[in-house]
């Protein structure tokens, strides 16, 4: 089922309204948001593997209460997952294999403070919401697959250990995907959907994975982004500027090279999306002319 913001209710202070229109009103009702929650250690940037650690996917872990997480974006590409555990005892976490921030805003008061504070409204500079990101988690214990047991092979994103009652920060590699609305800041707060809840579109589900692995250029990331999730043609992509009020003038976004290396990317990811899709029955073939 497909994430719907407007069923969304949230705890805390006040109530939270999600600021990304990621669904239509007539979309069936998502299961329950994963909330952020509030992070009270200071975490351990380069956490090691335990491999005497209970092993529980992401999403369950925070279902069930024993993790807590907050998400920090820095711009576009690049962004922080802080992951507390709540448990007496060691805890690794399976990361999923890509992953979906929507920014959401407390309508009193903050959401909660300690390290990794969002600066309380959330906001960050008025109306009109930031862009949604997606991504995967890159780096961390074993490699760029994005934490132990990670890669292509594995399937998902990997395993990072949290020590108990201590909090992690995991390096994440995302691009926006709605393109017309302000760029993620750290001072926003943003809530992790899956991937499947936030988009049917298996092109766009693969793009993610890719792109989640940090191996890809970020410009290139980003112009396959907005071409699969905002529509936008490769023409208009390739035309893009950046205002820029020196001698230079105007910038373009993605050079040539960019946009090439963009249409490779999506390419894999719509060859991706067919191997996983289901067998189809084959269509009746339509005459392509009526006669008379």
């Amino acid at each position: 089922m497909l994430f719907n913001p407007r069923r969304l209710v949230v705890r805390g202070l006040g109530l939270l309204c999600c600021a990304a229109v990621v669904a239509s009103a007539g979309l069936a009702q998502a299961n329950e948001p994963l909330l952020p929650g509030e992070i009270t250690q200071r975490p351990i940037r380069k956490p090691t593997f335990d491999p005497d650690a209970e092993k529980k996917d992401l999403y369950a872990a925070i279902e069930e209460g024993d993790v807590e997480y907050k998400m920090i974006m820095q711009g576009a590409q690049k962004g922080t997952l802080l992951l507390e555990n709540k448990t007496e005892a060691p805890l690794s976490v399976e990361m999923p294999a890509s992953l979906v921030g929507v920014q959401i805003f407390p309508q009193f008061g903050d959401t909660g403070g300690g390290f990794g504070d969002t600066g309380g409204t959330g906001g960050a500079g008025g109306g009109g919401g930031q862009q949604s990101v997606g991504g995967g988690a890159g780096g961390g214990f074993g490699g760029a697959g994005g934490g132990f047991g990670g890669g292509p092979a594995a399937g998902g994103g990997g395993f990072f250990s949290i020590p108990a009652e201590k909090a992690i920060a995991v390096p994440l590699n995302t691009v926006c995907l709605e393109y017309g609305k302000r760029e993620p800041s750290p001072r926003s707060t943003y809530m992790l959907v899956k991937t499947e809840e936030y988009t049917e579109d298996g092109t766009l589900q693969e793009l993610l994975v890719l792109i989640g692995r940090g191996k890809v250029d970020s410009d290139v990331a980003q112009a396959a982004a907005w071409h699969v999730s905002s529509k936008l043609s490769w023409y208009d992509l390739a035309t893009k500027t950046n205002n820029n009020f020196g001698a230079a003038g105007p910038r373009k976004l993605f050079s040539p090279a960019h946009i090439m290396a963009a249409q490779n990317l999506t390419a894999l990811a719509v060859s991706k999306a067919r191997e996983d899709a289901p067998e189809q029955q084959p269509r009746e073939q339509i005459p392509s002319r009526v006669g008379r």
